[in-house]
């Protein structure tokens, strides 16, 4: 596998950071995947593989998470704001429109930006985001935010004592390692802290995404796990019923991390809707020039 390449762009006097997968100049349209709560972009380096025939995947790093700045305060606008701001970046590179791929919180900025101002984007997949951030949900997130940020002796005892949230038993532990090793960082007394600003997720608003999905014309695609604690059957009916066009898929045995809990049955879903509206956007596009 090879090592993505960082990419930097500043948005509001914050260096917003990402990882292209692909190339400059590369002749494919540009899939953003957004992570979630307390993640990194690293967390898609084991799935950004899977695209890479059809797309460009660029994973970002919200603010402050990852390697993008942190602020003194977290306005959730900006989060929005800095999604727009890559997906003009996307449309630069590539001269085309990007497709967009988020999980979980990801999934909520970007719907907030379609209730904002939807996005130029030609398409967009959704992982296992709730359709509001329930008070169980915030108190799990507000918890880890308003612990202290513990020093690490060393990164290899932050990977042996790293856990997901929610709790999973069915990711690759290699899977795991490698994103642990990547949310933390070495001070300059030699000792590492954990990437993601706590600050942000202690205050971490209400939000309600049915606004949005009521917002998404683009082809798009919902995906649910199963075991999910996040997204349960009657969301799953409100956007069937009420988004009608968006197309919905439950992954079996999967829990909220659902790319991690089956990568395989995950990349062949998503790889099958992108397919088909590639192929319906090419077609689409000869038309218009005939």
């Amino acid at each position: 596998m090879s090592e993505p390449k960082s990419v930097f762009i500043e948005r509001g006097g914050v260096r917003l950071h990402a990882l292209d997968h692909g190339s400059e100049g590369e002749d494919k349209p540009i899939i953003l995947l957004l992570h979630g709560a307390a993640a990194h972009a690293r967390w898609w380096d084991h799935i950004a593989p899977g695209y890479k025939d059809m797309l460009r995947p660029v994973a970002t790093d919200h603010r402050g998470h990852g390697d993008t700045g942190w602020q003194d305060e977290y306005i959730f606008e900006d989060l929005l704001r800095d999604v727009a701001a890559w997906v003009e970046w996307a449309k630069a590179q590539s001269g085309r429109k990007p497709w967009m791929l988020a999980h979980s919180m990801g999934g909520v900025i970007a719907l907030n930006l379609f209730a904002l101002e939807p996005p130029d984007i030609e398409g967009l997949i959704v992982v296992d985001s709730p359709l509001r951030t329930t008070d169980a949900i915030l108190a799990e997130v507000r918890a880890f935010g308003n612990r202290p940020a513990r020093p690490w002796a060393s990164r290899e005892l932050f990977v042996e004592k790293f856990r997901l949230l929610p709790a999973s038993d069915k990711v690759n532990p290699d899977t795991i390692a490698h994103i642990a090793r990547h949310a933390v960082r070495q001070n300059g007394d030699g000792g590492w802290t954990v990437k993601a600003d706590r600050r942000f997720h202690a205050t971490r608003p209400e939000t309600d995404q049915r606004a949005g999905w009521l917002r998404v014309e683009t082809p798009a695609l919902l995906v649910a796990g199963e075991l999910s604690d996040r997204l349960k059957s009657d969301s799953l009916e409100w956007v069937r019923e009420k988004v009608s066009q968006v197309e919905t898929a439950v992954i079996p045995g999967a829990h909220h991390h659902v790319f991690m809990d089956e990568p395989d049955a995950f990349i062949r879903v998503t790889r099958a809707f992108l397919k088909r509206k590639i192929a319906a956007t090419g077609e689409r596009s000869a038309s218009r020039t005939v």
